[in-house]
């Protein structure tokens, strides 16, 4: 399911992404109990949702150990995620209670509804291109056209959604060799792959823009890296709390 937030922030739980709609590419791979928590919210929009309902439904239904503290912390990384998008006002805390998502707007998307759009598109198309009057070799050629056309929307909305798996399978796969330390920032160590020769202080501003680092973490930059099967380059950052529990987040960075 697709939820399009105060017009604004596209959440795809699918994928686990939050998109900003008017920039695309301004995207943020989130978590897996980040999403678990922003499901809960996004379905039952103000709403006061009880602590206990969300360390069960996040942790304790998944076989995961379920803390206050874990609570606390995802919460708070979930603002700073939302905030990004200019939304830093959306979750409210009710102290030992809960916690109410406070959105506008809420509306919900089914995920294959890019698939009819783009059925909607073709079918268009094939109307004002095939005339009934036309010869069968047009007919022929406009079908052919349409096919391929189709073919392209379909090979593009597969990118798009692997996306963020390859971005994941390549964080995996560097070899440390590649790794150069760069310092730190506050209480996440930084670390640069496929080093570019950018300064220390540069990658601070970049990391600033995206996370606090009020926690301990490892932070990789990933300098230009052609994603198996695409033509085009990311830059992307990886924030990895200390805490092996914890997942990684990646952020993508605009070149």
């Amino acid at each position: 399911m697709i939820f399009v937030i105060n017009k604004q922030i596209k959440y795809n739980e699918y994928e686990g992404t939050l998109e900003n709609i008017d920039d695309p590419g301004n995207t943020i791979l989130l978590v897996k109990p980040a999403c678990r928590l922003l499901s809960i919210f996004v379905r039952n929009n103000d709403m006061l949702i009880k602590r206990k309902q969300l360390l069960d439904e996040v942790w304790e239904d998944y076989g995961l150990k379920a803390t206050d503290s874990n609570l606390n912390n995802y919460i708070s990384g979930l603002r700073r995620s939302l905030a990004k998008f200019d939304e830093e006002e959306l979750i409210i805390t009710y102290p030992r209670q809960g916690f109410k998502f406070t959105a506008k707007k809420i509306v919900r998307q089914e995920a294959n509804a890019i698939l009819s759009e783009t059925d909607i598109m073709i079918e268009l198309e094939q109307k004002e291109d095939i005339r009934p009057d036309g010869s069968k070799e047009e007919r022929k050629r406009a079908n052919s056209w349409l096919k391929k056309t189709m073919l392209q929307k379909m090979a593009i909305i597969i990118v798009i959604l692997l996306l963020p798996f390859f971005l994941s399978m390549a964080y995996k796969q560097i070899p440390v060799s590649n790794i150069t330390n760069l310092g730190q920032y506050k209480n996440c160590d930084i670390y640069s792959i496929k080093y570019n020769g950018m300064q220390p202080k540069q990658l601070e501003n970049i990391i600033s823009t995206h996370y606090t680092c009020e926690e301990k973490a490892n932070i990789y930059y990933y300098f230009n890296i052609q994603q198996k099967g695409l033509a085009s380059h990311a830059s992307v950052l990886a924030y990895c709390p200390l805490d092996v529990s914890a997942a990684c987040e990646f952020s993508y960075v605009k070149s």
